[in-house]
């Protein structure tokens, strides 16, 4: 694979010459066209380094390098050649006429090429940390998380949180936030698998036919009538017990 950078810094290297130039020029929206494509080339270096450099840190979670197209290597020589070649020709020449000669199709389909590059390279790092998340199986991750009496209210939201995370697609994101976003997504599945468990312990203290009918209370279809028995009517009639708990009729 030959080395991304190499294109765009050609181009940012090109249009650095051009800003030693600018100084003793006045024609300003000759200047303005070079500073354009300058940020332009500028940008798309800054882009694919930041690639180039995220991947070995997300190889450390085993997340797979980028899977470049077999045409990728032909555009991007022809790209540096195009670039190569305006950089010798705009040498000495007036400020009017380079600011002609970078507007030119050929740099400007290089640097599609640069963009285009980049782009495609954080895309596919996003689609790479997604399927990350996916593979990562939780137990129960789907469920609602429920605070039962008894239970911290406080695990309970930082467990909802966690849901919510693995909840959200990776799309979109630049390198800072990519790798942010891993980290979270494998602190995260260490932090559920630590504590989901414990948003259960308060069950196991009450009475079984307590605890089953607290679990078919927190489904979608809640707990059907012939739970509560006299253990269960037994529990409901302390006060302290159904503060946070509401009786839904359904048809």
């Amino acid at each position: 694979m030959p080395t991304p950078e190499s294109l765009a810094s050609r181009a940012e290297s090109l249009l650095n010459r051009l800003a030693q130039v600018e100084a003793q020029e006045t024609d300003q929206q000759a200047r303005v066209e070079i500073e354009k494509v300058r940020v332009r080339a500028s940008k798309a270096r800054q882009d694919i380094d930041n690639a180039l450099d995220v991947i070995p840190v997300l190889a450390e979670y085993e997340i797979r390098q980028p899977a470049v197209r077999k045409a990728a290597p032909t555009d991007l020589a022809k790209a540096r050649t195009a670039l190569r070649m305006t950089a010798t020709t705009i040498i000495g020449t007036p400020i009017d006429d380079v600011s002609s000669r970078i507007r030119s199709q050929s740099v400007n389909n290089a640097l599609d090429t640069a963009e285009r590059f980049a782009k495609y390279l954080l895309a596919d790092l996003n689609r790479s940390v997604d399927i990350k998340r996916l593979q990562i199986q939780l137990d129960r991750i789907e469920q609602p998380i429920v605070a039962y009496p008894g239970a911290s209210e406080a695990l309970a939201v930082r467990l909802r949180g966690i849901q919510r995370l693995f909840q959200r697609k990776v799309d979109g994101l630049n390198t800072g936030e990519l790798v942010k976003r891993l980290q979270d997504i494998v602190s995260g599945a260490q932090s559920w698998m630590a504590d989901r468990p414990k948003l259960d312990q308060s069950l196991e203290r009450q009475h079984p036919e307590v605890g089953e009918f607290l679990r078919q209370a927190a489904t979608e279809d809640g707990a059907p009538w012939q739970l509560i028995t006299s253990a269960v009517h037994g529990w409901l009639s302390d006060p302290e017990n159904t503060v946070n708990l509401r009786i839904v009729l359904r048809s």
